[in-house]
């Protein structure tokens, strides 16, 4: 039976990370792989995350199912550090999903039983798994502009043009902060205008909330969603914890509704739930158990706060240095715009011989586009070291 089948092509992104792997040169340099890496090239576990996991395991009695919502008050915490106070609360439901992707799925085969016929544009250029996650819930797809190659700053003319063009046929996924793959980010202006013109023209804000931290703060980074929340009558927001509490592999996400009514919520709500019963059933546990011993304990919080702060600032420092090496190696400001992205990721706008030539020359690996993740250069050598690659292959 299986022979019928056609072979898949390879991921990229799976690609890359297994030449890596057999690239026996020791000073080679991953920036592909988008998880967070420390000065050691390590992508460490949390303190907060060590202890909250500790605790569980000496006071956890049951391996029961938690419920198709999942653990309630993991789901009330994220609802609060994603809305804060831009809403009434009793306007917001949230149910936990096996991480940001089923966030993202749930919501939008929650969204496909009621607007089969809506049209999702998605951001020129967004994240690979965007397209497939909406048009296997049966969506038509579409771009809008986003990003000015040239510059490699929001396109805020095309921006706002098109999206003044869209209406009550059109869902519109907006990253909320930190850009994947741009690193390029709205401000807080731009996000006024944008929630004037959906609540005014009535296309419906679909958030992608994956880095929240990551960018300048907690609170900044989800401005926003606060823009939008206080002025649209309805939204979605697929929030993540595999970045900003490190828990990748354990699978933490949240498929947040804001509905015009607590009655239109709950209505939404169930409609999750029937898709998740469908899906996978049941949300696993174990990362969502911990996130909620963490938001819940006054010392745990302060301890992942300041650690976010530390791995932020990281990315920060990292961003300025390279920027700064860039302009002197060049003699131009062509890559001052590193410094101002946010995030994890900075696309350089590269062509394909570009970025064969930095794996093949100079043993940096890097996604086809020139994306870079800043978080995967270790050290001031490693930031020499791609300055050098990077100007080499540009010039």
């Amino acid at each position: 039976m299986f022979e019928k089948f056609e072979a898949t092509p390879q991921d990229p992104i799976i690609k890359l990370i297994s030449m890596y792997r057999d690239d026996p040169r020791p000073e080679k340099i991953d920036v592909g792989v988008g998880v967070f890496r420390d000065s050691n090239g390590q992508t460490p576990v949390m303190e907060a995350v060590t202890i909250a996991e500790q605790r569980l395991h000496e006071t956890q009695t049951t391996k029961a199912y938690v419920g198709l919502a999942g653990d309630e008050v993991f789901n009330d915490q994220i609802a609060d550090l994603v809305f804060g106070q831009s809403c009434a609360p009793d306007r917001v439901r949230a149910v936990q999903t096996p991480g940001g992707c089923g966030a993202l799925r749930m919501l939008s085969d929650m969204l496909f039983r009621i607007a089969s016929d809506k049209t999702v544009w998605l951001s020129d250029p967004t994240w690979g798994n965007h397209y497939p996650i909406f048009r296997q819930s049966g969506f038509n797809v579409q771009a809008y502009p986003y990003l000015n190659r040239e510059t490699k700053t929001v396109n805020l003319d095309a921006l706002m043009g098109k999206l003044s063009t869209l209406g009550q046929n059109d869902i519109v996924v907006l990253h909320g902060c930190c850009h994947n793959p741009s690193g390029a980010e709205l401000g807080p202006q731009d996000w006024d205008e944008l929630a004037q013109l959906s609540a005014k023209n009535g296309f419906f804000p679909y958030v992608d909330f994956a880095y929240q931290g990551f960018g300048n703060s907690l609170e900044d980074d989800a401005y926003g969603i606060s823009a939008l929340a206080s002025t649209v009558e309805s939204m979605v927001v697929a929030s993540s914890c595999s970045k900003n509490f490190g828990l990748y592999r354990d699978r933490v996400g949240c498929a947040l509704l804001l509905g015009s009514t607590p009655e239109a919520s709950d209505l939404a709500r169930g409609h999750i739930l029937s898709a998740a019963r469908s899906s996978y059933s049941m949300p696993p546990d174990h990362g969502a158990a911990i996130v909620a011993q963490i938001m819940a304990d006054t010392a745990l919080r302060q301890s992942w706060e300041d650690e976010l702060t530390g791995m932020r600032e990281r990315m920060l420092s990292s961003r300025k240095k390279l920027s700064g090496l860039l302009r002197e190696k060049s003699s131009s400001d062509r890559w001052d715009f590193i410094a101002d992205h946010r995030g994890m990721f900075s696309l350089l706008v590269l062509d394909d011989k570009q970025v064969d030539r930095l794996r093949n020359d100079y043993a940096v690996y890097a996604v086809a586009g020139g994306r870079i993740n800043i978080a995967g250069i270790k050290d001031n050598n490693q930031l020499e070291q791609f300055a050098d690659a990077l100007v080499a292959v540009t010039t």
